[in-house]
């Protein structure tokens, strides 16, 4: 899409996963790229995969959770690259644990990441796209928004706070010229779920299963790509979520998916060994 070229694109968690597969398909369309991820190692072996593609590509490790160091680079991409057209908050930590006994640490990492992660990239940025009077701004939220499913509580209430936040400001910006993009992923199928503690029958089908009902990273990819090109701004990716949006407005269909995911999940929540694994 000529649309996209020369056009400075921001990917944050493009190390792997759908924001590897998202700058993937804007390095084809001729974009420039600022990647940054918290892991250095797999940022540089993924730009030198979108260099070999023909694509100019900056990198920076940043910790998303680190409001300075956002600013930061925020401050070096406006300044030495030469601004920001497009800026696409994809990092993100997942969690899997009843809320009874999800500790305060927990969400205090989940907050900082999943939420302040994306209102610091918003907020660094936000002057210069007004100034400019042109933007788009891509907030990567969850299908979880909509199912939230015993044992995800903490992981979906956040992504609930991210979808709310992302929705209402697309109205609010369109008078700057400036188009917010929410997405809701459903299950993907990345190394995200490798560390899944399987106890029960229900968890260990369900994790083996999962290659067949969950989405690859590289469709979700070209779905993020053409919702950006198409200044949409909400894309829902499968028809799986739009179920679970309008399952909330009728009881009885609500009440037998939560019965449902109980009788799948059982009595003890899975759990990750590594709550703070990446996402995407």
């Amino acid at each position: 899409m000529n649309k996209f070229r020369n056009k400075k694109v921001l990917i944050t968690g493009a190390a792997s996963g759908i924001g590897y597969t998202t700058a993937e398909n804007f390095a084809r369309a001729g974009a420039e790229l600022i990647l940054t991820d918290i892991n250095a190692d797999g940022l540089e072996t993924a730009a030198a995969k979108l260099r070999a593609l023909g694509a100019k590509v900056y990198t920076r490790r940043v910790d998303v959770s680190d409001k300075a160091g956002v600013f930061a680079m925020a401050d070096w991409v406006i300044k030495e690259i030469g601004g920001l057209d497009i800026l696409v908050n994809n990092a993100g930590i997942g969690y899997s644990g009843e809320l009874a006994e999800t500790s305060l640490e927990t969400w205090e990492r989940l907050l900082k990441i999943n939420v302040w992660g994306v209102l610091y990239h918003v907020y660094a940025f936000l002057p210069h796209m007004i100034k400019r009077h042109s933007g788009q701004i891509v907030n990567i939220s969850s299908g979880q928004a909509f199912f939230r499913l015993p044992t995800w509580g903490a992981y979906a209430t956040t992504k609930l706070l991210i979808g709310a936040f992302s929705e209402i400001l697309h109205f609010e910006l369109k008078k700057f010229g400036i188009t917010v993009t929410t997405v809701y992923p459903f299950m993907i199928n990345t190394p995200f779920y490798k560390d899944v503690e399987a106890d029960t029958f229900g968890q260990k089908m369900s994790m083996k299963l999962l290659p067949y009902y969950s989405m690859s990273p590289e469709t979700v990819g070209r779905i993020i790509f053409k919702a950006i090109a198409k200044r949409k701004n909400v894309e829902m990716v499968t028809v799986l979520n739009d179920v679970g949006f309008y399952s909330r407005f009728l009881s009885p269909v609500s009440s037998i998916m939560s019965s449902a995911t109980n009788m799948l999940l059982a009595k003890n929540p899975s759990e990750y060994k590594n709550p703070s694994g990446p996402l995407n």
